[in-house]
């Protein structure tokens, strides 16, 4: 890996984890969502970065993709298990960190989102080049387990490449008997998440996050040139673009541009989630958000 690369992936992992540790400050009974991700994604631009996707503050039995919309005027309530997922990118170098908060600090829920941060600690200690995918999947299984709690089997861990958020590497939450191997010089994203139904997700209704979808988008096209290949909200538009709404439902209509839906357990569960992106070299790995 370039050395100007690795820079550019620990500056994108220094912001990320400022502006995880800003949005979970920021979170109380009453606040808003959009108000939350508002300031969250300024300190990122202010930091001179941009977002590698808008801030995720998934509610209860939501795992991931839910953003506000604008204006949105959902607040948080006292007992809320909220996961709160942000990532910096500089020059499409990410990052990508999570944390989860029960609001009002009732203590009511801290077992379950201590489970989910003591698989992730568990599996950064176990990690190494070569490590086989399944090794670090059992290691996070057994250790929510222990909490007695579900690893969600079906959300895992993932690459992390530029302008790629999502590459091919998946890094599984239990032992998938996957033998592939983690080879060095790559970066990843560890993301444990505990539940307390049977561990597994459903997709639910779009969460307000979009991604340009296929090859079709000219590279001139305002969302490739604001966004190019990384997850985009939709109140991102206002400012950027005339008739925002309007301008984003010609592109989902011409398959241009795809919605990601709101991941979701059943009802009446609720999910923890904890998150960090790691560096995997010949002969050290480095915890780029820590």
């Amino acid at each position: 890996m370039e050395q100007t690369d690795i820079a550019k992936f620990e500056e994108a992992g220094k912001i990320g984890k400022r502006a995880l540790e800003t949005a979970v400050s920021l979170i109380e009974p009453g606040v808003t969502l959009f108000e939350v991700a508002e300031k969250t994604e300024k300190l990122i631009r202010d930091s001179g970065a941009f977002p590698a996707f808008p801030l995720n503050l998934s509610i209860n039995n939501e795992a991931a993709h839910y953003t506000p919309f604008y204006g949105d005027k959902k607040t948080f309530s006292t007992g809320d298990v909220v996961k709160v997922d942000i990532g910096a990118q500089i020059d499409g170098f990410p990052s990508d960190n999570a944390a989860t908060v029960e609001v009002g600090n009732t203590g009511k829920h801290s077992d379950l989102i201590d489970a989910s941060r003591e698989a992730l600690n568990t599996a950064i200690k176990i990690l190494r080049p070569m490590i086989p995918l399944r090794e670090i999947g059992a290691a996070i299984g057994a250790k929510i387990s222990e909490f007695g709690f579900k690893p969600v089997r079906n959300l895992g861990g993932h690459g992390v490449a530029r302008y790629d958020l999502h590459s091919s590497i998946f890094v599984p939450n239990y032992d998938d008997g996957n033998g592939k191997l983690l080879k060095p010089d790559q970066v990843i994203a560890i993301e444990p998440f505990a539940s307390t139904g049977i561990g597994m997700i459903h997709n639910g209704p779009g969460g307000n996050i979009f991604i340009v979808s296929g090859t079709k988008v000219e590279k001139d096209e305002p969302i490739y040139r604001n966004f190019s290949t990384l997850p985009f909200a939709s109140r991102w538009l206002y400012g950027k673009i005339d008739k925002p709404e309007a301008y984003l439902k010609s592109m989902i209509a011409n398959r241009y541009v795809s919605q990601f839906p709101i991941l979701r357990e059943h009802n009446g569960t609720l999910i923890a989630q904890a998150e960090h992106t790691i560096m995997i070299l010949g002969d050290r790995i480095k915890v780029l958000t820590s």
